[in-house]
């Protein structure tokens, strides 16, 4: 199996009546060959995660991730729906666009309240609030719980994302990296980004998962920068789909 962990499906998608259309986000899935995709919503201050859920609803290949606000009133209310409501198997949590601090105690019981509800935990990451680090605490608090940290801590700070990823073995980091290519090179359908394999090297295959970010990148930009560092036929299944399969339970 092959399947993206972060795919947006955001404003670009909406046809001329306004709707969002899902059969285009799909078609740059199929570009790359991917069977599932985890969908989430527009990352603004108010995500659209019930009208992510009427579009997706039904549809097999694409897993719904609720974009989810700490510091809102009764943010478990969110957790909740996420779960009950729209049947959706993840939440995300954006503490750079929403403006908290990651390991903030407020944050605790909405990622507990995944916990509960056996939801998948995507948490973007970068400097400042949102550093591997802090996102290291919010996986020890729920350590049975898969914790995938976008970006894999870049641009600055990869050797902490796979320092935390060693400590808590629920951390999975994902491969959202094209947006920092120039740190490889101006083009990002020519770089190889090194640094991905010194985090698969340092962790072994079974810890990284397949992202694309898209709109941001087309899928088959990222899976063709993964393949320039050779990493083996083996770990490329692992790295591209079958670590997504086991964290989402997917047959």
């Amino acid at each position: 199996m092959r399947g993206d962990f972060e795919a947006y499906l955001n404003d670009e998608f909406r046809d001329e009546s306004g709707k969002l259309d899902l059969n285009g986000l799909l078609a740059l899935e199929d570009e790359a060959s991917m069977d599932v995709a985890v969908v989430m919503p527009t990352p603004q201050p108010n995500p659209r995660n019930a009208e992510l859920a009427d579009v997706i609803r039904g549809n097999q290949r694409a897993l719904g991730c609720a974009l989810v606000h700490p510091t809102e009133p009764d943010p478990i209310s969110q957790v909740k729906s996420a779960a009950e409501e729209w049947g959706m198997p993840g939440i995300k949590l954006m503490p750079a666009i929403h403006n908290y601090n990651v390991d903030d105690q407020i944050v605790r019981p909405v990622v507990e309240a995944a916990r509960d509800y056996g939801l998948i935990i995507s948490i973007h990451s970068g400097p400042n609030n949102c550093h591997p680090n802090r996102i290291g605490t919010v996986a020890s608090w729920v350590p049975e719980t898969p914790v995938i940290m976008d970006h894999m801590g870049f641009p600055d700070d990869l050797d902490a994302a796979i320092s935390v990823a060693k400590t808590n073995r629920n951390i999975f980091l994902g491969t959202t990296i094209l947006r920092f290519h120039r740190r490889w090179g101006n083009d990002p359908d020519t770089v190889v980004p090194t640094e991905v394999k010194a985090a698969v090297d340092a962790l072994g295959p079974e810890q990284i998962v397949f992202g694309s970010n898209l709109p941001e990148y087309r899928p088959i930009q990222v899976i063709n920068a993964l393949k320039r560092l050779e990493l083996g036929d083996d770990a490329e299944a692992l790295i591209f789909g079958d670590n997504l399969a086991r964290i989402y339970g997917l047959d």
